[in-house]
């Protein structure tokens, strides 16, 4: 199983490098398609058919490659403020539920797993369209950097020290220890960034610039715990379908939607915290 998943991301791994390559409307093509089979997975888990799933997928992505292929993200930076700004609390709330629930779990309704599934996802993709625009595939890697490093440090020091569960009737697996060491090896790894890379297009450098040592940590930490929320929403709406993955179209990883899941609340509020910074200017 470990080298079948090391296989099929060394094969997207290699997508995406060939993607940035390309340019930029290569990029954000590979992007919508990935971004594109995660919202449908989202929407079949929420009891859509498949066929309308497909169409209502197909349309947001289009849509907003189309803004992104026409140069109009520049001119929606408003809009993207405001829009994540929602989104970015909306997450939050979704963290605070899961928390306040985490021996219990809750109900989600079918309109509110297709709801959050069409303003999520598509909230997400322009968020990195954006990034993409504004600093190229190193502003866009920095910001997932924290996602994926807050969830590899939280499975390997789970696995080494974890025996305090965070959230029994949502994720049985995951571990306090767990999410404290991704907390912990998250900002120990970006403060080093910052120190030793002085290149202006890291995200993590761009924040402590702008917001100084302490409360670039406090955002960094508020950044990972979205993370958290994002992978713990997932894991809920999967208890509720019964279904352990949410497709198999990844090999040894799954689908889409297990692969975004924790980058789906991180990219919007990473992008409002950039438009908060530039538009206050």
């Amino acid at each position: 199983m470990l080298m079948l998943r090391v296989i099929t991301a060394f094969v997207l791994l290699v997508i995406l490098c060939f993607s940035v390559w390309a340019g930029p409307l290569c990029f954000a093509g590979v992007m919508a398609v990935g971004f594109g089979l995660a919202l449908y997975e989202w929407l079949r888990i929420g009891n859509l058919g498949p066929v309308p799933a497909a169409l209502v997928s197909a349309v947001e992505m289009v849509t907003q490659f189309s803004l992104y292929w026409a140069g109009a993200l520049p001119r929606m930076e408003w809009f993207l403020f405001i829009v994540n700004g929602v989104v970015m609390i909306a997450w939050f709330a979704i963290f605070i539920a899961e928390l306040l629930h985490r021996s219990t779990g809750f109900k989600v309704s079918v309109r509110q797993c297709l709801l959050s599934a069409v303003v999520f996802v598509p909230a997400a993709y322009l968020s990195l369209l954006y990034l993409f625009e504004i600093g190229d595939w190193v502003l866009v890697l920095s910001v997932l950097l924290i996602v994926w490093g807050a969830d590899i440090s939280a499975y390997f020091c789970g696995r080494a020290w974890g025996k305090h569960k965070m959230c029994t009737a949502i994720s049985p697996k995951k571990t306090w220890e767990g999410a404290i060491g991704a907390y912990v090896i998250v900002i120990v790894f970006f403060l080093l960034t910052y120190w030793f890379c002085d290149q202006n297009n890291v995200f993590t450098n761009f924040l402590f610039d702008q917001a100084g040592f302490f409360w670039g940590v406090v955002t960094l930490a508020l950044l990972v715990a979205l993370s958290i929320a994002g992978d713990l929403w997932e894991s809920m709406l999967k208890r509720l379908a019964g279904i352990k993955d949410s497709s198999n179209l990844l090999p040894g990883h799954g689908g889409f939607f297990d692969r975004l899941d924790a980058s789906l609340p991180v990219l919007p509020a990473a992008t409002w915290i950039m438009l908060a910074v530039m538009l206050s200017k």
